[in-house]
């Protein structure tokens, strides 16, 4: 490769010298050789860094295919007039062509043979190579490589294909333009809908909600959990001019915050984080099927030398080609991806593939009460005022005020019955939130505090016997309460009851009757409501008055008696034994961090996704097996055949193409259970190039 240092067009020149020497020159100008050296060398460290293939672009697919026709012909013609510049021409393109496969061999030779002592698959179709061009198979060889390089095609469209199936979906799921947020209007917080909002909009978010949106800190300092983006449980303190980012949790204060990246955009990065994490996350199957592989290669390597025995070098370089199990590193997470598609047009968003597969082994579920369990829709049943200073007026305003900023099914219900009531209240400066416990306010002088009996304890607020006598009551009748203290005494108590899902109970008995042996009820509220509704659905056991992190100790538990345990929740609350637990399912439509957490979202908040859920997992898993037994066959009829019926390597490698093209087949299954019909949603259409390059580039 010469460079010039002046510009011009960058054309090849070949010459060919006396019949022997083919010369090919390409000028490049000097600044496009430095950028094609840095590339390439940024190139050969990921591949340092990473045991795993690197995926070739659409582009180098595309050119090295088309090499592989052109040494196809430069082979043919040797073969029909060997002189030596054809020879040599031959060489030149079939070791051009081949070296991405060179690649390949160098770091498995590195890496693998010489640092771990383990013999990999590239080094026994390496030593194939070496064999065909020493016997003089020469349009063998060309033909061979062609094979596999309409192979790779084949599978990287298939694998385009099912991903922009995915994209598609979930690009509509995980948009939703009507959430609303605060934004800053000329000093005046007005909520909005979050499609509206631009680059440079000022947004408030205030103590438990989640930022929607990537952007700078123009006022306030606060806690934020960062886990759904960083995965560090600790939280993290942010203040002016430092970055937040969106799904990530305010713990305490009021922040200010300065947009950088619209939630179209926001979104669209979380579809490429769910690509990558289903393109490079691994199946169980498929890591056994790898295990396998790589078990098995040194045995080959001795039937390769009986084959050489048996059937001389042609037979040593078919079986050398044989152990098509690696090709599960390509098709277990094209199947998986294609089953999240169908997942996702069933309403359920499942973040990473194993996921999918993980669901087939969970054998306890550990379900939140409150909004999982009822129906979320939680109903003001009555006003009971115990001061003679307060009336059911006040009550209700002040309980609305401390509430109407916060997004628990608590503070909707209290939020709906003061709409219905006519009752308006004014957004707050100061807020402080009491985590699992309860809200104090500071308004007009008055200090208020909103909450359960164990909050106001915790305050020092103290409840007389006619309150603690209203409370015995309620719970008796299986329903909730939250209690308003105004200037710390108790003025009255906001008796709530919950609707029951109607569809519990033949979910429960569906999961019991496909494998889930423990089903338990955990639950924040008190021992008697959680009780009847334990005995009423028939579950195994419940935990009630339980604290944030006393539902991750109940996961443990479950977990060091061998079970693998699967949570489903909706609420801030319950993230932490979301994050415990060995699989997390939330309902859309709850608190975000709860659906940012969770492994699987049921996007359509009905109980019997579950099921559905669970079938996709065993399906994926039946698909998963279909592929390996599929590569079984693939491999047992080269073997056999070299040795009892002595096939030749073009015929082997037509069966591995057939048997690699029936197992793309049998992964891209799962799309014709879909409607291909269905119209792409309109804000799709304005993300499309953006999604694919997030596919071509990111992964």
């Amino acid at each position: 490769l010469l460079w010039r240092t002046t510009s011009g067009n960058c054309q090849p020149q070949i010459q060919f010298g006396g019949g022997a020497l083919l010369q090919i020159t390409i000028f490049i100008p000097f600044e496009q050789g430095l950028q094609f050296l840095g590339n390439k060398l940024k190139l050969l460290q990921n591949s340092k860094l990473s045991q795993e293939p690197r995926l070739p672009s659409q582009t180098e697919r595309h050119h090295y295919l088309k090499m592989s026709v052109v040494t196809i012909g430069t082979a043919t013609l040797r073969m029909l007039n060997p002189t030596p510049s054809l020879v040599l021409l031959n060489l030149a393109t079939y070791t051009y062509t081949m070296l991405p496969f060179y690649r390949e061999l160098e770091v498995a030779t590195r890496d693998k043979l010489l640092k771990e002592g383990q013999l990999d698959g590239y080094i026994l179709m390496g030593l194939g190579n070496v064999l065909l061009l020493g016997i003089g198979r020469y349009f063998t060889a060309a033909f061979g490589m062609g094979v596999i390089y309409v192979g790779e095609e084949l599978r990287a469209r298939a694998n385009e294909t099912a991903q922009k199936q995915l994209a598609s979906n979930l690009f509509n799921h995980l948009f939703d333009p009507h959430q609303q947020v605060w934004v800053l209007v000329h000093g005046v917080e007005v909520e909005v809908p979050l499609n509206q909002v631009q680059r440079d909009d000022i947004l408030v978010v205030k103590v438990g909600e989640t930022i929607p949106v990537d952007g700078v800190v123009v006022e306030g300092m606060v806690s934020v959990d960062q886990h759904a983006f960083t995965g560090e449980s600790y939280p993290v303190e942010k203040g002016v001019g430092e970055t937040v980012f969106a799904s990530t949790l305010v713990l305490t204060g009021k922040l200010f915050v300065r947009v950088e990246k619209s939630g179209q955009e926001t979104t669209i990065a979380k579809i490429g984080d769910i690509l990558a994490h289903t393109q490079h996350a691994k199946t169980k199957i498929q890591l056994h099927s790898e295990q396998w592989a790589d078990a098995a290669n040194l045995p080959f390597l001795g039937l390769a030398t009986g084959g050489l025995v048996i059937a001389g070098p042609v037979g040593a370089a078919v079986i050398l080609g044989g152990n098509t199990i690696q090709a599960m590193r390509v098709l277990a997470p094209l199947a998986t991806i294609n089953y999240q598609t169908v997942a996702s047009h069933q309403l359920i968003l499942v973040k990473q593939g194993q996921c999918l597969e993980r669901f087939n082994s969970i054998d306890t579920l550990l379900f939140d009460k409150t909004g999982t369990l009822t129906d979320g829709e939680l109903e003001v049943r009555r006003l009971l005022v115990v001061s003679p200073d307060c009336t059911e007026a006040q009550l209700l305003f002040y309980a609305a005020l401390a509430e109407h900023q916060l997004t628990h099914p608590i503070a909707k219900a209290i939020m709906r019955y003061a709409m219905k009531a006519g009752v308006n209240v004014e957004n707050l400066d100061e807020v402080e939130y009491r985590f699992g416990y309860g809200i104090a306010i500071q308004f007009e002088n008055q200090m208020i505090h909103v909450g359960s009996a164990r909050f106001m304890t915790v305050e020092g607020i103290a409840l007389f016997d006619s309150v603690n006598q209203l409370q015995t009551e309620i719970h008796q009748q299986g329903h909730s309460l939250v209690m308003v203290a105004i200037n710390r005494q108790v003025a009255g108590i906001i008796e709530l009851q919950a609707t029951l899902r109607p569809e519990v109970q033949a979910v429960f008995k569906e999961l019991r009757n496909r494998g889930i042996r423990h089903i338990s009820i955990v639950s924040g509220d008190h021992a008697t409501p959680t009780q009847k509704l334990a005995e009423y659905l028939g579950a195994d056991s419940y935990f009630a008055e339980v604290l944030p992190e006393d539902k991750a100790r109940i996961v443990k538990q479950f977990q060091a008696q061998g079970h693998n345990v699967g949570f489903v929740g909706d609420g801030v609350n319950d993230t932490i034994a979301m994050q415990q637990a060995d699989l997390s399912i939330s309902l859309r439509g709850t608190t975000t961090l709860a659906t940012d957490v969770a492994d699987i979202i049921l996007l359509d908040p009905n109980l019997t996704r579950l099921c559905d859920l669970m079938e996709l997992s065993r399906r994926l898993e039946t698909n998963l097996k279909r592929g390996i037994g599929l590569c079984y066959v693939g491999m047992v009829t080269v073997v056999v055949g070299t040795f009892f019926a002595h096939i030749d390597i073009i015929t082997a490698m037509l069966v591995h193409f057939t048997m690699g093209s029936v197992s793309v087949g049998n992964s891209m299954l799962p799309l014709t259970e879909i409607d291909l019909s269905m119209t792409k949603p309109q804000a799709l259409t304005e993300v499309d190039q953006s999604i694919t390059k997030l596919q071509r580039d990111k992964i």
